[in-house]
């Protein structure tokens, strides 16, 4: 039996030994070498707590997890693609999508922009009310409140007339209101899963993982896919809510609607744990005389990732007039920042629309401390005035268009499982750069001596928000 003197004596050894395992795994698994120093020193430093801490959130056991459960195969193969549509000249924009997918172009032949909840949830709702075949809805957060449970209401109609219902909640995001939407769906018989559902029995508390994506499918024929969420607070006329939220969300048919539709059965035969009984087939064709070309990017820490995040470099890099970018939450990598600085000295006119209010004000303090560095190279930024504005445009040239779920920070881009569709096309370029102009018109440049001036408090405030910034 260990007495408490020998306790004393091999207690020392002992920390000194977790401390340099844990210093060892760093150095031989961290990418970033700032991140392997900092940990490193932590664990010298703090033998003790250093080696909790980094167990805790250091392992990137997410990217392992990932790799090992999300497995869902699902043959795509039948979707058609082209690789370069007759009459286009899209690349090489066109060719950093190609390589990251190995798929080439999708048609897309009729796109709408739907801007907050009010343009949104009814058009959700004719959608739902006229289906005949299926009904696939994904979302990251489904609030129980009018809103959300009007759109309850519709599926439950659908499924009593004898529609194919398929509804996708993310574990955590269905938390974020109550009483959990997951309840009344199922109460009102509607086929419902959650996407890495948090439980204590089994123990399953991991907060990562999680499910960013939008999409609502309609009979094969419409897609829906954004950045908003279901819930009252994206009604943007209800200005008696001091939380609503600004956004934008598009509907799409053609071809494009496949590639979705597919995304979604993926993640469906991931959540409930079963396997396809034939391969996926679409409903739609590929018109070579659409006017749009679009193409679906997924993206998740299993075997996608990086790839929004590469996308970003790759079109970025390739820009030759304009970079134009909206986004709520802006925390990029440096090698984001790097290709921003490098299209600005070539030339390129780029311009960042961020919200001067955000939900988050952790996720804001952060992006504070990033932007000096864009600023010092003379990159225009401007801060949207409130509500908080959640859209997610990413525009260059005069042909190319990113929607789609993913935020410019490091949840979205190493964390989350997200989607996004690139759409070719100067007409849908056009469209998404009016809306982006009439936010640029109202919004306030962020000024590099305004930085500057910033309190020492409010500084050091900032750079601890940024530090733990990949955790926000």
């Amino acid at each position: 039996m260990m007495t408490n003197g020998m306790l004393v004596w091999l207690l020392p050894p002992l920390l000194l030994f977790a401390g340099l395992f844990t210093a060892g795994h760093a150095l031989l698994n961290k990418r970033d070498p700032k991140a392997a120093f900092g940990w490193i020193a932590l664990c010298i430093i703090l033998p003790l707590g250093g080696p909790i801490l980094y167990y805790l959130f250091g392992i990137n056991r997410v990217r392992t997890r990932a790799r090992k459960d999300y497995d869902s195969k699902l043959n795509r193969d039948a979707i058609s693609t082209i690789h370069d549509p007759p009459g286009t000249h899209f690349r090489p924009l066109s060719t950093v999508g190609e390589s990251l997918t190995h798929k080439g172009l999708s048609a897309c032949t009729h796109l709408d922009m739907l801007e907050n909840g009010e343009q949104l949830y009814p058009a959700m709702l004719k959608a739902i009310t006229g289906a005949r075949n299926r009904v696939l809805l994904a979302s990251y957060i489904f609030d129980h409140n009018t809103s959300g449970l009007q759109i309850v209401d519709a599926l439950a109609a659908a499924v009593e007339r004898g529609v194919e219902v398929k509804v996708i909640v993310d574990g955590l995001g269905e938390m974020m209101n109550f009483p959990r939407i997951g309840r009344t769906l199922l109460s009102r018989n509607i086929p419902f899963t959650r996407f890495n559902p948090l439980t204590l029995i089994p123990p399953a508390l991991n907060i990562n993982m999680r499910s960013h994506r939008k999409l609502l499918i309609v009979d094969g024929k419409l897609a829906f896919t954004g950045g908003q969420n279901i819930g009252d607070r994206h009604l943007a006329d209800n200005h008696d809510n001091p939380d609503r939220v600004l956004d934008m969300h598009f509907c799409l048919q053609g071809e494009i609607v496949d590639d979705l539709e597919w995304a979604f059965w993926k993640d469906w035969y991931y959540c409930t744990d079963s396997k396809p009984a034939e391969p996926f087939k679409g409903s739609n064709v590929n018109a070579a005389d659409a006017r749009v070309w679009s193409r679906l990017i997924l993206d998740g820490p299993n075997k996608h990732i990086d790839k929004l995040n590469n996308l970003l470099l790759g079109t970025i890099s390739a820009a030759r007039s304009r970079v134009l970018i909206m986004t709520p939450y802006f925390l990029p990598t440096f090698d984001i920042i790097g290709a921003l600085i490098a299209a600005h000295l070539r030339g390129v006119s780029i311009q960042i629309l961020l919200p001067g209010h955000n939900n988050i004000a952790a996720a804001h303090w952060a992006m504070q401390n990033t932007l000096r560095q864009l600023l010092e190279a003379g990159v225009d930024i401007r801060y949207q005035p409130a509500p908080f504005v959640h859209s997610k445009l990413l525009l260059i040239d005069d042909s190319y268009t990113l929607i789609g779920s993913a935020n410019i920070d490091p949840r979205s881009l190493r964390l989350n499982y997200e989607l996004g569709v690139e759409l070719f096309s100067g007409d849908v370029n056009a469209r998404v750069s009016d809306y982006y102009a009439s936010k640029a018109r109202h919004s306030t440049p962020v000024r590099l001596e305004d930085l500057y001036q910033r309190s020492l408090p409010v500084r050091i405030r900032d750079s601890l928000a940024w530090l733990f910034s990949p955790y926000l």
